[in-house]
């Protein structure tokens, strides 16, 4: 028998042992108490892991020890490998740190309760990571809500994509865009040129084809007829007397997808600024065309005004100015300065922007209703008439042209628990991206000032 010295460091390290093993098990018990799960269900997990081969192993393992590496561990129980250290087995139960490891058999049932009340899928998610686990859980809980009908109906408008920008025109009056509005209870029509920004305002009479058509054959006696009109799809621009006018007189009429007016958006800022003058304008009894002359003629961002643009020349306005500044504008850095503006623009929107997967003839979508916001139709993929847009033929018979962003594709209502499969996603690319970014861009933007031919004075040498 050997005593040990009053120096001695030894301590006896089975009853150490014994005592944090009764802690932990007093602790697990305790975690396994405060849940709120009922003494029938924590029954029928014991009785259901006892059954599941893959849980026998799982047990095997966290009592006896997981071996050195992944590749010598049991094929069933590897997607337990990352998270082997907060594996216990307590009364039968297996658990990761606090929640219940759910045995193959009950995950279809723990699905459905975990989706009771469309909280969509996050909430889900959230509402099992306090109490359960298993294997790619989350993914199981996606496709579960990517198939419910009812989500599908509810879920809320989708995410912007990336900006698709117009392109940018080489020359005056090549592109307008048109479109009608309401102020002050009249009808208005405005067209802007696509190049300069410069707008050109009417009150209507009618809001018919017939009217349209005749401000626009004025607009084109001024200022020439441009290769491209796009407009919206309203009726006036959709009948077959527009038609005629288009062929009659040789442009091309483009028109954005129903009920997405952004696709006409240099239209739609310019209806923006003209309703803006027009109110300030009644508000403070002052003459709007006047207002209008004073916009036409202020200068943009690049130093030159919609006027000077569009007629190359400064127009007189009721501020004072040089002769010589109205005789000989400047515009040969506009094209220049719209594209960087463009890249610029396109780089701030597609922050918060993303593309959506494209869509193939034969799909089957949901449709978002304007009306309601609420994606209550169904339909088929006709086919893609634009860039991210689509002839839908609806359950209804109905066939509808919609943009991307209103249609969601519908996936299968039985959801799968395996590996989820690639999707590709593809997004169309900029019309100008390969075309015009190419462009040499000059360093400065100087603007010209007009120089006074010089003669010097001849010499008494010379002449002799």
């Amino acid at each position: 028998m050997f005593a040990a010295d009053t120096l001695s460091r030894a301590v006896d390290r089975q009853e150490e042992t014994e005592t944090c093993a009764t802690e932990i098990k007093a602790y697990v018990d305790m975690v396994v108490a405060s849940l709120p799960v009922s003494a029938d269900r924590t029954d029928q997990i014991k009785q259901e892991t006892e059954k599941d081969e893959t849980m026998k192993e799982l047990k095997v393992a966290i009592q006896e020890g997981w071996p050195e590496e992944k590749k010598d561990c049991p094929v069933r129980i590897r997607d337990y490998w990352a998270c082997r250290s907060e594996l216990t087995v307590v009364d039968g139960i297996i658990f990761k740190g606090c929640k219940f490891v759910i045995p193959a058999s009950l995950r279809k049932e723990m699905l459905k309760k975990i989706h009771e009340g469309h909280l969509g899928e996050e909430k889900c998610k959230r509402r099992a990571r306090e109490v359960m686990y298993w294997p790619r859980i989350n993914l199981d809980i996606s496709q579960l809500t990517a198939a419910c009908e009812l989500c599908l109906t509810f879920r809320p408008r989708q995410q912007a994509e990336p900006l698709l920008p117009h392109l940018v025109t080489s020359r005056p009056y090549y592109k307008v865009g048109a479109d009608l509005f309401d102020c002050d209870g009249k009808s208005h029509i405005v067209v802007t040129d696509y190049y300069s920004n410069y707008p050109e305002v009417a009150t209507l009479q009618s809001t018919a084809s017939k009217a349209v058509i005749a401000f626009m054959k004025s607009t084109f006696a001024r200022h020439g007829v441009p290769c491209v009109v796009f407009t919206d799809n309203g009726p006036q621009f959709s009948s077959s007397e527009f038609k005629k006018f288009s062929e009659e007189w040789g442009f091309r009429h483009d028109t954005s997808s129903p009920n997405y007016p952004r696709s006409n958006g240099l239209a739609e800022n310019a209806v923006k600024i003209v309703k803006g003058l027009m109110r300030k304008a009644h508000a403070g009894n002052e003459d709007f065309h006047r207002s209008l002359m004073i916009y036409r003629s202020a200068p943009l961002e690049n130093r030159l005004s919609p006027a000077q643009m569009l007629m190359g020349r400064r127009i007189r306005t009721n501020l004072p100015i040089r002769e010589d500044l109205l005789d000989t504008p400047h515009t040969s850095l506009v094209k220049t300065f719209k594209l960087k503006q463009k890249i610029k623009q396109k780089r701030l929107y597609d922050r918060k922007a993303k593309p959506l997967t494209a869509l193939k003839p034969g799909d089957t979508v949901k449709i978002r209703n304007h009306n309601t916001g609420m994606w209550s139709q169904q339909g088929k993929v006709e086919k893609q008439v634009a860039p991210r847009s689509y002839e839908i033929l609806t359950d209804g018979g109905t066939t509808l042209r919609r943009n991307r962003i209103d249609l969601c594709p519908k996936q299968s209502s039985e959801t799968e628990m395996q590996d989820p499969t690639t999707t590709a996603v593809t997004s169309e690319s900029m019309v100008t991206e390969n075309a015009q970014v190419a462009e040499t861009v000059p360093e400065t933007m100087k603007e010209q000032r007009p120089k006074r031919n010089v003669k010097p004075p001849e010499r008494l040498i010379e002449v002799m």
